[in-house]
Parts: C-alpha cells; sequence; structure tokens
C-alpha cells in the first residue's frame, strides 16, 4: 500500500462520518486533531467525548465527534547515528525493536538515520520483520550530528510530498552535536560554526515552519551528556577551547529546536540519562501512537486560521498533546 492510498482511503472513512448533519454546521467548518491523553506515562482509552475541550486562540469551539484514530498512520524513525547515542549499540537497538512491536500493525514506517548527512536504512513499509533487521544491524555512522535541523525539515517534507495523512516522526538524539570523540575538530568562520564537513544547519525557527505546515508530530528522546562533551581533549587541552561546544550558536539554535518540538508539533519530548532508558521510552512511544483519539470540532468562518489551538480533557491527572489533521481528511474525495 502506498501513502497516497492510504490517504485516499483514510479520505472517504472520515468524509463518510462528516456526513451525519450537524446542527450550525452550515456556518462552520470542520476541523480535526488526533489527540494523545496520557496518564502517568501511558495512553488514557476511555475517554468520553464530553471531556474534549478545544480552543482556538482562546475561543471555545464544538466538539462534534471523538473516536479512537483508526487513520492510517506513517512513521518515521529518526536516529542519531553518532557516538552521542550510539555509544551503547545493545540499548539503542533494543529500544528500536521495542517501538517497531509497539507501533501498529499494517501502517508504514521507515528508519532514517542521520548525523553528518541523511541516510535511509529502509523506506517506508509495512514488513515489521525488515524493519527489526535493520535497527538490529544500526550502527555508529558519524562523528557528529549537526544535520538534525535539515533532516527534519527534509524529513517532513518528504512525508508530505508522499501524501502521508498522519506523519509521525520518531527522533532520537544527543542534546550537543559536536565533541562527541576526540577525533571531532571544529572551528569558527567569522561568527558561524561549521562542521567538520563544512555544512551548517538550517534555522530552527524555518524548521519548526516546516513541522507546523507538514503538521508532523515529532516524538523526541534526547540523551543527556554524551553529546556535550567538553572540546578540550580534542584540540589538547588547550584552555581556550573548553566550553566551546556549549557556547555556540549552532549549539543554542539545536538545544530550542528540541526545546519548540512539542509545543510546535504535539509530540513529546523526554531527556534520558542514559541509553539504558531507550527500550522503556520508546515502547511508551509506540503505544501512544498506537492509541490516539481523533476528535473532529467546528470553527466559524474566519478569514485568517488560528495559529493556536489547544486541546484539554476535563478529568484530572490527564496530560493531553494535540497534532492538527491532514486538512484531506476533512474534504469529500475526488
Amino acid at each position: 500500500m502506498t501513502l497516497r492510498r492510504a490517504m485516499m482511503g483514510a479520505a472517504w472513512l472520515i468524509f463518510a462520518v462528516l456526513l451525519v448533519p450537524v446542527p450550525g454546521l452550515a456556518q462552520a467548518t470542520p476541523q480535526a486533531v488526533f489527540v494523545s491523553a496520557i496518564d502517568d506515562g501511558r495512553p488514557v482509552l476511555d475517554l468520553e467525548a464530553n471531556e474534549f475541550r478545544v480552543r482556538e486562540e482562546g475561543e471555545s469551539r464544538e466538539v462534534l465527534l471523538v473516536n479512537r484514530a483508526e487513520v492510517p498512520v506513517q512513521v518515521a524513525i529518526l536516529v542519531d547515528d553518532s557516538y552521542g547515542v550510539t555509544s551503547n549499540l545493545g540499548h539503542l537497538r533494543r529500544g528500536l525493536e521495542e517501538l517497531i512491536d509497539a507501533l501498529p500493525d499494517a501502517q508504514m514506517s521507515t528508519v532514517i538515520a542521520f548525523g553528518d548527512q541523511l541516510r535511509t536504512l529502509i523506506d517506508f513499509t509495512q514488513d515489521k520483520d525488515e524493519l527489526r533487521r535493520v535497527v538490529g544491524e544500526f550502527a555508529q555512522f558519524s562523528e557528529t550530528s549537526w544535520y538534525l535541523p535539515n533532516a527534519l525539515a527534509e524529513t517532513a517534507a518528504d512525508m508530505w510530498d508522499r501524501g502521508a495523512v498522519r506523519p509521525i516522526i520518531v527522533l532520537v538524539t544527543s542534546e550537543g552535536a559536536a565533541a562527541t570523540t576526540a577525533r571531532v575538530r571544529r572551528f569558527r568562520q567569522g561568527d558561524a560554526v561549521v562542521s567538520p564537513r563544512g555544512g551548517q544547519g538550517m534555522a530552527y525557527d524555518r524548521v519548526l515552519e516546516i513541522l507546523r505546515d507538514t503538521k508532523v508530530a515529532v516524538h523526541a528522546l534526547v540523551v543527556r551528556g554524551a553529546g556535550m562533551a567538553s572540546l578540550a581533549d580534542g584540540f589538547g587541552g588547550d584552555p581556550g577551547t573548553r566550553g566551546l561546544s556549549q557556547d555556540t550558536a549552532g549549539d543554542r539554535d539545536r538545544a530550542s529546536l528540541l526545546e519548540e518540538l512539542p509545543r510546535v508539533t504535539g509530540g513529546g519530548r523526554e531527556e534520558l540519562g542514559a541509553t539504558s532508558a531507550l527500550a522503556e521510552m520508546l515502547d511508551r512511544i509506540g503505544d501512544e501512537i498506537s492509541n490516539q483519539y481523533f476528535v473532529v470540532y467546528a470553527r466559524p468562518a474566519v478569514l485568517v486560521p488560528p495559529e493556536e489551538i489547544e486541546v484539554s480533557v476535563t478529568r484530572r491527572g490527564v496530560n493531553v498533546r494535540s497534532t492538527p489533521a491532514h486538512p484531506v481528511l476533512l474534504q469529500p474525495p475526488q
């Protein structure tokens, strides 16, 4: 099944549901969001429609329909292949296998590695055995993970071009792009910091704009410590280089990008103190993806679409994240 065929099938499904008459809908347009409801790290599966609240720019919207999300999901597993994440390959491989096991069956997934460049290890497939084989062979390839901003933007744009209707990126990376081994060398050119291969990353605000426009939810796991090692060892202990890795525009932009991902995309973000926690956290992400809600609500006629959409539930202790749905899901198939 191609991503475009999945898109059209999902469009028929959702539009058929929306053919049910809704009072007052003639003066409004239906909108939809995919919603994760989480309590103590796991999905809440028994929420009723009357427990959901939707606000746009602070204005309440009428909730029309709440169902378990059965729209086909497309998952890009985007993994940092530099030392910061691959320092313990056993932990990483087991974690990726847990994620694949937890994802919905018969859905489309791909595994992409990035570091100094972007590499597709396996294209979109429904074959979980092949996905497990690929992640079981995952290995270190890059010295840095400078390509992170571009990797996110290019993956999101590719999924949009392919017609993904429920695109999700699961990102595994470290908190710093440079100084992962003593072999890494970085240098300044004026005020710019460049990678050993000479490339500079896309501006983080532009990456966030692309992610918002392509409606991709990004779930990020960030391994602390390993990616932010001092560069002093790599430069023979020169005091003038100490602290460089934490005081560059590149690392500041990277930190800002990772911090903003949940707010902009509706995905989750977790910081891990060690790679040993990857298996549990990736299993949780797969469980969340498999157990989302599809919430349809009415938006009054407006000239400018709202930038802020807030979804909440009335049940105490439940945390909610949401990502706007692809517009094709609410349009009649051609």
